[in-house]
């Protein structure tokens, strides 16, 4: 059997025309790997999460953390905060997938009290606004545009249960935080059952909480035994209630938590105890 010249038999049309099929499948396939996946580290949001120093890149070497530093991203996606091992700073982060880039705002200015925190300090404030990427997985590592690793952080605290405060602030009702000898008088305890509980300054209290995901609080039926007490701590006391019933919001930066009011404005603040 002969073919004739441009005509093509039916099975190698049919032959023809199955490849061409396989080669469009595998066309498509190969396109739709190229899609990040929303379970794949560099398409995870930052937003609402907190982190712990693990070690920081100085002059060219990784070493450990020698004071506590926090990074936290809030849940809006906007603003960054967190501490140096001798201050805290803010500031504001954008996120694309897995590339990053931080702006540094107001730091405060208390004196680091040797020359390793110093030099963490430092490599910190100095590595932040050279951020350009990150890989998150057990850690979150930040690194520069060539890839370079600068800063390796641990996952810190994501939930407020189970978990008891050291009050180191307080809203005075005057629109200021304020930090006294008595301040460390006053705790929080977040039960796993929704209570709260812990001294006030002069009384012992206890009450409920609700945790609105990511960030929202409310805290309610908060009340206290009727001990009689010198007048700061009464002052205290009173002050502390307040800035409970006034809390809306919350936010954790490793070992250190933040309750804020709608408008924003700080009601008191805390240090990890357990």
């Amino acid at each position: 059997m002969f073919n004739t010249p441009g005509l093509t038999s039916p099975r190698r049309r049919s032959f023809t025309l199955i490849a061409a099929s396989l080669m469009l499948m595998l066309v498509t396939s190969a396109c739709g790997d190229d899609e990040p996946s929303a379970d794949s580290p560099t398409a995870t949001a930052l937003a609402g999460t907190s982190w712990t120093l693990a070690e920081a890149t100085i002059a060219g070497t990784s070493i450990p953390t020698v004071a506590e530093a926090t990074l936290a991203f809030d849940s809006a996606g906007t603003a960054v905060s967190g501490s140096t091992g001798c201050n805290r700073f803010a500031g504001t982060y954008t996120q694309t997938d897995s590339d990053l880039t931080i702006s540094l705002g107001p730091t405060t200015l208390a004196a680091c009290t040797d020359a390793a925190t110093t030099a963490q300090e430092t490599a910190i404030l100095d590595h932040l606004p050279t951020v350009a990427s990150f890989i998150l997985g057990t850690q979150l590592v930040l690194m520069d545009s060539s890839g370079k690793a600068l800063l390796t952080y641990h996952q810190g605290l994501t939930s407020l249960a189970g978990t008891s405060w050291t009050a180191t602030g307080i809203n005075n009702g005057k629109g200021a935080v304020t930090t006294s000898t008595t301040t460390p008088t006053v705790t929080a305890a977040f039960g796993t059952d929704g209570s709260i509980s812990g001294n006030s300054g002069c009384n012992t209290y206890n009450g409920t909480y609700e945790v609105t995901p990511p960030d929202g609080i409310s805290i309610t039926g908060v009340a206290t035994t009727r001990k009689a007490c010198a007048e700061d701590l009464m002052t205290l006391e009173s002050q502390y209630v307040a800035a409970l019933a006034a809390s809306t919001t919350f936010v954790i930066s490793g070992t250190e938590l933040k309750l804020a009011d709608a408008s924003g404005s700080t009601q008191a603040t805390f240090t990890l105890t357990s």
